[in-house]
């Protein structure tokens, strides 16, 4: 496929992420978002406290963060391509009144809590032929303040564990964007710690939504997928989560030196 072509079917790709969003929630409304007394999933730390990227790891700037990010090329068989917030947020805000289940709703926007201090987007697409786009998905990369990555990542695995049985949610437009379940994934051994799960969207098309986040020192990377066509096979590439976990170790620990 060349090159604009490519971009046409990414293009595509990043219409079905945008509508996606309403599916499963996107930005956050108010609220701790944390859920208490839940078992840890699979990719949690060991011990009472998560491996750090040592005690010099900082934050990383907006700059750092897009330097951080994939390009296109970058992992084979996958296209790649820049998101801006304005296109990740369309659609409005979705909530839901199971105060739980925040943290989950909140994943899909531009909108957090904690407020992480800079974010990069990229869509990507798989499997792409001139006619169709296998799966497709987002990533995520975060930067945040001290302590606000390992709290981001302890939200989501207790909202896994408390929202096992889905959660109601509205979309921007007020029109219900229902979870039926929410199931527990098992977590790449990458970054400090991870957690990975799947949401399952009440709507007409049944779509199966999984994500894996990964937290490297203050960085917080998130991946989804989806497959529109064939919700069985919706994934999340290893190579993709591999090659965009490295790139932010090694931006982090660029700027401990």
């Amino acid at each position: 496929m060349n090159d604009s072509g490519a971009k046409r079917t990414v293009g595509a790709a990043i219409a079905v992420v945008a509508a996606l969003a309403l599916m499963t929630g996107c930005g956050s409304d108010s609220g701790d978002g944390t859920a208490g007394g839940a078992e840890r999933a699979s990719g949690a730390p060991q011990g009472d406290e998560a491996a750090s990227s040592g005690p010099a790891a900082k934050p990383l700037s907006a700059s750092a963060l897009e330097r951080a990010a994939l390009t296109n090329g970058e992992v084979k068989g996958l296209e790649v391509q820049k998101m801006t917030d304005k296109e990740v947020s369309e659609g409005g805000a979705a909530t839901t009144g199971k105060a739980a289940c925040r943290p989950l709703a909140g994943l899909m926007g531009t909108e957090y809590d904690p407020a992480p201090k800079a974010s990069v987007h990229r869509a990507y697409a798989t499997d792409l032929t001139k006619a169709k786009v296998g799966g497709a998905g987002l990533i995520r990369i975060s930067s945040y303040g001290p302590g606000e990555a390992e709290r981001t990542v302890k939200d989501l695995r207790e909202a896994v564990t408390a929202c096992r049985g889905g959660f109601p949610a509205e979309d921007g437009s007020g029109e219900k964007a229902d979870v039926t379940k929410v199931t527990p994934l098992d977590a790449p051994e990458a970054g400090d710690e991870a957690v990975a799960f799947s949401l399952h969207d009440a709507g007409k098309e049944k779509a199966v939504i999984k994500f894996t986040v990964v937290r490297t020192g203050p960085q917080v990377t998130v991946f989804f997928g989806v497959n529109i066509a064939d919700p069985a096979k919706s994934e999340i590439p290893a190579a993709l989560v591999d090659a965009q976990v490295a790139k932010v170790e090694k931006a982090t620990r660029g700027a401990a030196s």
